[in-house]
């Protein structure tokens, strides 16, 4: 059959969304800043970063990056139902109200006709009144070649600790996510307040390479595309999103190797083929490493041949207004079909070990997005999506829309 798994999750609680903002095209990001001001950063990965407040979504752009991003949707190949190049990520210092920086992660055009696109890791600051970026203060971190349009991944965040975090796939070439002379297929950890003779910005000294073979940035490795990940007090969770049968939600501590390309989740992978299964696996890298399985996996498909759903979106743990949300770990999929926009929201429970049982939201009158991020102020948490289907053209649409979660 070709239909929907709706019964493959257990029913979890029932809530309600409300719409706080629509018009955007693919909104790709909500963040705060930690200003003491009641407004939310959503991004869209067009280009542009808006200001939500009490007011709802202000009109004119807090940064447009619009003419600095790669031309969405042009040039693609016809086996890539949807862009991911764009802005896609934005983080604040942890000492913003006093510096007024911020730092982002978007998808620049290359003027080498070979490389695809360049990924930008740029620090910015903020005007005098502070409501919006200076688009010339931009200072570049990182400027990385792209051979190709796809698995940029694109989460930066600072940790507890205040280094920046940021996460990277594998750029289609599976064999990077094992390579340690990259930073692809992986989380980097750097330090924003200093820098060295060769970089413009510091290596926290405590990074598990730093000397020892490969790049001293890495934190962790082993991932295919970790497009959304966050912290939730000093624990960094990623959803890493699968290719062949499984898409996967790892804890990602320092040092850690997650498998990909030799394992996808819990099972054994073949990179040459590009097919997952059963069969006895590798648990250890050729740097004899132990291979770190995930805390949730689930299937592109039932054993009924019925979808379940494509393309993990991680998520945080709630810490808001829901009582039956409490300390669950919200994530999305991003869709369960190719012709209806069709994500689903899910809640894990952590546990000290092992797996987190998975429970599906049980949303008043459906959900009617596909999932492409979820945020949390404080005080509630937010689904990003579209309601424009794949077959759609999406990016193309301004059928983008930022729920609030409420019980």
């Amino acid at each position: 059959s070709d239909g929907v798994a709706d019964t493959f999750f257990d029913a979890g609680p029932t809530v309600q969304l409300e719409a706080v903002a629509s018009g955007l095209s693919s909104p790709s990001a909500l963040v705060t800043a930690n200003d003491d001001r009641d407004r939310r950063f959503i991004l869209d990965q067009a280009g542009s970063v808006y200001v939500h407040d009490a007011d709802g979504l202000r009109s004119t752009p807090f940064l447009d990056l619009t003419d600095e991003i790669v031309a969405l949707g042009e040039g693609l190949p016809n086996w890539i139902a949807y862009d991911e190049r764009g802005l896609l990520g934005l983080a604040f210092h942890p000492a913003f109200s006093e510096n007024g920086l911020f730092y982002v992660r978007y998808s620049a055009p290359s003027p080498d006709e070979d490389i695809d696109h360049r990924e930008m890791l740029s620090e910015f600051s903020v005007t005098e009144d502070g409501n919006a970026a200076d688009p010339e203060s931009e200072r570049v971190l990182m400027d990385m070649a792209w051979e190709r349009p796809i698995h940029q991944s694109g989460t930066i965040e600072f940790g507890p600790d205040g280094y920046l975090y940021g996460s990277l796939g594998d750029g289609l070439n599976p064999y990077n996510a094992q390579d340690l002379d990259t930073l692809k297929g992986s989380i980097y950890r750097i330090d924003v307040d200093t820098t060295t003779e060769e970089l413009p910005y510091g290596i926290p000294a405590d990074n598990p390479l730093v000397g020892e073979d490969g790049r001293d940035e890495l934190y962790a490795w082993g991932l295919r595309n970790p497009w959304k990940m966050g912290f939730s007090g000093d624990q960094l969770i990623a959803g890493d999103v699968g290719q062949a049968t499984w898409e996967e939600i790892n804890v990602i501590e320092v040092g850690n190797n997650y498998g990909w390309p030799l394992k996808e989740g819990t099972y054994c992978h073949d990179p040459q083929i590009g097919t997952s299964s059963e069969e006895q696996c590798v648990v250890e890298s050729d740097r004899g490493e132990t291979l770190v399985d995930p805390v949730v996996e689930f299937p592109h498909f039932d054993d009924e041949g019925d979808a379940v759903g494509f393309a993990v979106i991680g998520g945080h743990v709630h810490t808001g207004a829901i009582d039956a949300l409490d300390d669950t770990y919200l994530f999305g999929i991003f869709t369960s079909s190719f012709t209806a926009a069709a994500g689903r929201l899910l809640a894990a429970t952590p546990q000290d070990s092992g797996t987190w049982p998975v429970q599906e939201l049980q949303v008043e009158g459906g959900l009617d997005i596909q999932v492409l991020s979820l945020g949390q102020d404080g005080e509630d948490s937010y689904v990003l999506g579209t309601r424009a289907a794949l077959s759609e053209d999406p990016l193309s649409r301004s059928d983008g829309v930022v729920y609030r979660i409420t019980a």
